[in-house]
């Protein structure tokens, strides 16, 4: 595998060996202050970052100083102190009291002087970023509040300080949950403010605090405005007077090394604002991703105040279906990325992801689902990447509080703040004013009117971008296509697969921000890429994406698309790093990660954490020097080759070879030895294995009464009890391919991962020689199934790692196979081995069940056979093998039972108490639902991304089993809309949902009559 080394800190690391631990004496964030060093000695700053005391809730001041920039709960952002077993943890700052993680509100405190040679500049404290509701105090007086968690604010403070003492900074936080409000409609609806992802919880003051010193009549902000189709640089400039009475001053300025701006005399009263305009005639070389050439804007007022601003002579325009980048069309290929943990605060963190994108062929960055810190801009603009500026709001939270006025208020203060921001980066192509935002539509079951009415403020919130900045024709809500072509770009969200049958014909540039299986799809939906070897290992999965995205970028992104982005290459593409462990006999605790050992520099601007946990992130810039910048996998290389035009391993989709067909089974009675009224007996029954008393040529013996001498001249299965031990757990096995017991297996049918509870079909290994026909992979699929992203990718790479005992499950020796799988769970499988091993089974007695934990469908009966749902979600129905026709309209009913311990068809009897169940069913066109022979009326019945959500409430079901079918009609097997259900069934009473039993098998005479398909 190639690796690339490229080291941006120059850091003195030690590697102890034995311990594993890294200790690192570099900076882990370099930073730099607010006042360029132009501005000087207009300008003046004093950094406030460093130990102050901090008070958790109404408790006193703790022993423990806080180290600022940190929120206090620090240790929560990631998975935890005590995550699960192989996630890693996340205790960045050791010294931080576990106390400390669950506090929501809270004071901190510093003291701080006034230089002596500010003289009479104004006071101002700036707050890069503060997360939750702040209140701030300066000698005990209220300086101002702030409720925005991502963005800067500042407050003058002149008439608060003393000039020749000690001055007290006090601000109190409390978290934004405290201002949570559930909507009783919408009971998912909580949050009404911007909620950004993987860091709502946290609290305290998270950036740097900066305590400035500017001059009475000053420059308060420079809006550089690019016309490169006119020729003409505009810079609106603003004008701050805080004499108390009108001052004549001379503005004028320069762009550095190119021309100077002219001057001009304005009487300034409190503020005023004033156009600079010159034409460019040449002077100035265009910004672009390969020449991100830059400039300096500085603005003066003569002899009292100078103002810094960098800019990018370049414009961003749209026209039809093409973005344009001064006057000639460009297609945008990027990333995007959480911000799982503190690192996303290191300026070298940003700028390894963006080499990591540049070196696959990128030009693009999506900083997701929040402001991220002003560095992913600035570095942005030097190395030449495109960015798509997005806000805190996070659809996919499905919490974000569509009810409350107040919301509405934050989200556009928020929205404008952030537009305000970075307006004057070159890098910025436009705004992205939130992210899947149909989520809280959807998850909500919100009705079509209520919905129309958010769908017009939405429009309203994100055309607020125009006031503020009139220079970016791109205003995007990621994942929201056009919002009801109120937008001017389409933008899509896409999982695996390539569905140029989706995107629209409409003249607007397309974008598909996110695409691709990496952080949900399981094993058995990524097969359809590489076959078995999507089950194999994490290598195999990610082989399977890169053959998506190879396939998404050379036949939609290129042809169609003007920015394309593969769901997070920065996690998923490349492999999570081990940083400061090396030992993989045991699994990594606190005393491994990267140790920042150098001392605590007070006034310093950046956040100083003083560990790195193993396996939080992907890029290395340099904190372990045994490690390279970055590990890249098949998903990296698929994208840089199909980037680049080349052929590429993973330009095709692998057809695995069929397995040897099973043995024709033959024996009609089989052995057993044991208890026959015992467990292993009566699951055998149930399994349907013909057993008969003694010895026979095929004996089934007991594993707690075996003894040698039971060997025959027939064959021995010797089953052993799955209790015994429990050191070497499996959620999936491995074949002998060349034994007729086990050489028609796939991996498919050896995948248990997915069964709940039931999911280890092995506990512990065989140690005894002999030949091993099935043993245990050591690749755990429940470690990533339904796990965070923030723990997935580390826990399945680190399980696959660590050593571990003998994990033969199935060993033959002579005539005799010992065996220490689970026979009380997998009953698919089991029937499938015996029935390879020879024998010929009854019908099973046992009951599948047809819902799964979540209450979704995922086993049904449909034309008379079990058929289950292959991606756990919903049925897809062109990859079942039911014959359906490709073109045409057809009909497909889906049948199973539900157990119901009261009787809820009679309401009168139980009263207005009694629990209600509600079924939605998803399907793609029509569908109907019938109980026990009677259809049912759907309560609702609207749109849900490209299906229809029809809503059944109050299912009168009755005491004991129910016959439901559900019967879905479409003309359309695939496409972009392909024909699929998807059923939900839920209760108002949580524990009566918990005694409801289902099963996907139906008998005869639970059928009532089945519906007629729908016209």
């Amino acid at each position: 595998m190639k690796v690339v080394t490229v080291f941006f800190l120059l850091l003195l690391a030690v590697f102890d060996a034995g311990a594993a631990r890294v200790e690192c004496l570099g900076e882990f964030a370099p930073t730099e202050g607010r006042v360029k060093p132009a501005e000087k000695p207009w300008r003046a700053e004093v950094c406030l970052n460093g130990l102050w005391q901090f008070q958790p809730g109404t408790n006193g001041w703790d022993a423990t100083p806080i180290k600022i920039p940190s929120p206090w709960n620090v240790n929560t952002w990631g998975c935890g102190r005590n995550p699960p077993p192989l996630w890693p943890d996340s205790v960045w700052f050791p010294s931080y009291p576990a106390s400390w993680d669950n506090v929501q509100s809270g004071k901190l405190r510093r003291i701080f002087r006034i230089p002596s040679d500010w003289g009479n500049r104004r006071v101002a404290l700036h707050f890069e970023a503060v997360a939750g509701a702040c209140e701030v105090f300066v000698n005990g007086k209220l300086a101002g509040e702030h409720f925005d968690k991502y963005l800067p604010f500042e407050f003058d403070i002149t008439s608060l300080v003393k000039r020749d003492a000690d001055n007290e900074l006090l601000v109190s936080v409390r978290a934004h949950a405290l201002f949570d409000k559930q909507s009783q409609r919408y009971p998912k609806m909580r949050k009404p403010y911007p909620c950004g992802s993987e860091t709502d919880h946290l609290v305290g003051i998270w950036q740097d605090v900066f305590l400035l010193g500017l001059p009475p009549v000053r420059v308060t902000d420079v809006f550089v405005k690019p016309f490169v189709d006119r020729d003409t640089l505009e810079l609106e400039v603003t004008l701050q007077n805080d004499t108390g009475r009108e001052q004549n001053v001379n503005v004028g300025g320069e762009i550095v090394g190119a021309f100077a701006l002219p001057a001009t005399n304005v009487t300034v009263g409190t503020s005023m604002k004033l156009v600079l305009r010159e034409q460019v005639g040449g002077r100035l070389k265009l910004w672009t991703p390969d020449s991100p050439n830059l400039y300096w804007a500085v603005v003066s007022i003569k002899n009292q105040d100078r103002h810094v601003t960098r800019f990018g002579w370049r414009q961003f325009t749209i026209q039809g279906r093409e973005l344009r980048l001064n006057g000639q069309k460009i297609q945008l290929f990027g990333d995007f990325l959480h911000p799982f943990g503190p690192f996303i605060l290191s300026p070298s963190y940003a700028r390894a992801w963006y080499q990591l994108i540049k070196d696959f062929g990128g030009n693009a960055v999506r900083p997701h689902a929040q402001p991220h810190p002003r560095h992913y801009l600035d570095l942005a603009d030097e190395m030449g990447l495109v960015v798509l500026d997005e806000t805190a709001l996070f659809g996919s939270s499905i919490a974000l509080n569509f009810e409350e006025p107040d919301a509405w208020q934050r989200f556009a203060e928020h929205y404008d703040g952030l537009v305000l921001r970075d307006r004057n980066h070159p890098s910025v192509l436009g705004w992205s004013f939130g992210n899947e935002l149909f989520a809280i539509f959807e998850h909500n079951n919100v009705p079509k009117d209520v919905a129309d009415g958010w769908y017009r403020q939405l429009a309203e919130l994100g055309a607020r971008a125009r006031r503020l900045d009139p220079t970016r024709d791109w205003i995007s809500c990621d994942g929201d296509e056009d919002l009801r072509g109120t937008l001017p770009v389409w933008s899509k969200h896409f999982g695996h697969g390539t569905p140029l049958d989706r995107l629209p014909d409409i003249n607007k540039p397309l974008m598909v921000g996110e695409s691709g299986g990496t952080y949900y799809a399981r094993p058995r939906q990524l097969a359809e890429f590489n076959g078995p070897r999507a089950y194999e290992s994490y290598t195999g999965r990610n082989e399977a994406l890169a053959i998506d995205v190879y396939d998404n970028i050379t036949r939609m992104a290129k042809p169609r698309l003007a920015f394309y982005s593969a769901s997070e290459t920065a996690w998923f593409g490349v492999e999570h790093l081990p940083f400061g462990y090396r030992d993989f006999s045991r699994p990594p605790d606190a005393n491994d990660g990267v140790f920042f050992t150098a001392p605590f520099i007070e006034g310093k601007p950046g956040i100083q954490p003083e560990r790195l946990p193993p396996y939080v992130a992907t890029l290395n810039p340099g904190w372990d020097t045994s490690l390279p910048l970055y590990k890249p996998l098949a998903m990296f290389d698929a994208q840089k080759a199909a980037l680049a035009g080349k052929p590429s391993p993973w330009d095709h989709r692998i057809k695995p070879d069929a397995p040897p067909p099973a043995p024709v089974p033959t024996m009609e009675k089989v052995g057993f030895i044991g208890d026959r009224h015992g467990a292993l007996a009566r699951r055998l029954v149930a399994l349907g294995v013909p057993l008969a008393e003694g010895m026979r040529d095929f004996t089934i013996v007991d594993g707690s009464i075996w003894k040698e001498a039971m060997i025959t001249n027939g064959t021995v299965l010797v089953m052993l009890d799955p209790r015994a031990r429990s050191e070497r757990a499996a959620t999936a096995l491995v074949p002998d391919a060349t034994h007729p017991w086990t050489a028609p297996f796939t991996l498919a049918d050896l995948y248990f991962a997915e069964d709940g509870a039931d999911r280890f079909i092995m506990r512990y290994g065989i140690e005894e020689p002999g030949r091993v026909l099935l043993r245990a992979s050591d690749t755990d699929w429940s470690l990533f199934n339904n796990a965070p992203e923030k723990a997935k990718c580390a826990a399945v790479l680190l399980g696959e790692r660590l050593a571990k005992p003998s994990g033969a499950a199935l060993v033959q020796r002579g005539n005799v196979a010992f065996c220490s799988l689970d026979w009380r769970v997998g009953t698919k499988f089991w029937r499938k081995l015996f029935a390879h091993m020879g024998i010929k089974l009854n019908p099973t007695t046992e009951t599948i069940p047809a819902f799964d934990e979540h209450g979704a469908l995922v086993n049904a009966t449909v034309k008379g056979r079990v058929v289950s749902s292959p991606s756990h979600d919903r049925f897809v129905f062109h990859e079942m093998n039911l014959d359906l026709p490709e073109n045409g309209e057809f009909s497909v009913t889906f049948e199973f039972r539900v157990r119901s311990p009261r009787a809820l068809d009679d309401l009168l009897a139980d009263g207005p108490d009694a629990p209600r169940v509600t079924l939605f069913c998803y399907a793609s066109e029509t569908c109907r639902l019938s109980l026990n022979g009677q259809e049912l009326t759907p309560a609702r019945a609207e749109p849900a991304d490209y299906r229809t959500r029809y809503e059944f409430q109050n299912v009168p079901l009755k005491k004991n089993w129910n016959h439901l079918a559900v019967t879905v009609s479409s003309r359309c097997l695939r496409g972009d809309k392909p024909a699929t259900l998807a059923v939900r069934l839920h209760s108002n009473n949580d524990e009566y949902l918990q005694q409801l039993e289902s099963a996907a098998t139906v008998k005869e005479n639970d059928r009532h009559g089945d519906l007629a398909p729908p016209r």
